[in-house]
């Protein structure tokens, strides 16, 4: 079907389909993004302006851990996993990333 993927449960293409979307909630359940955290504990996106354009990430720290960002939105604060300050802590997460990232 033209490259489609096809979901013979439903006779949809998988995209569009419970079955396919499904699948496509519980892959990305599982995706991992790298996550910075900021010296005041606030985790960004890649990318984010809030840095500038500085290359200095000597009191930053990096989050890699499922669903992270989902995580922290819900008020759960999370230890660094990386980075130059792997003794920070997410708290919170920037407004500016919420609203419109990643970057």
């Amino acid at each position: 079907m033209d490259g489609m993927a096809y979901c013979e449960l439903c006779d949809l293409d998988r995209e569009f389909c419970e079955h396919g979307r499904a699948e496509e909630r519980a892959h990305a359940d599982t995706a991992v993004r790298q996550l910075l955290i900021s010296p005041n504990g606030i985790a960004h996106f890649p990318g984010c302006p809030h840095k500038g354009d500085h290359s200095d990430y000597s009191r930053w720290a990096t989050l890699e851990l499922p669903r992270a960002w989902e995580r922290l939105g819900n008020g759960e604060q999370l230890e660094a996993t990386g980075g130059q300050r792997p003794g920070l802590v997410a708290r919170t997460r920037c407004r500016d990333c919420v609203s419109h990232g990643p970057w």
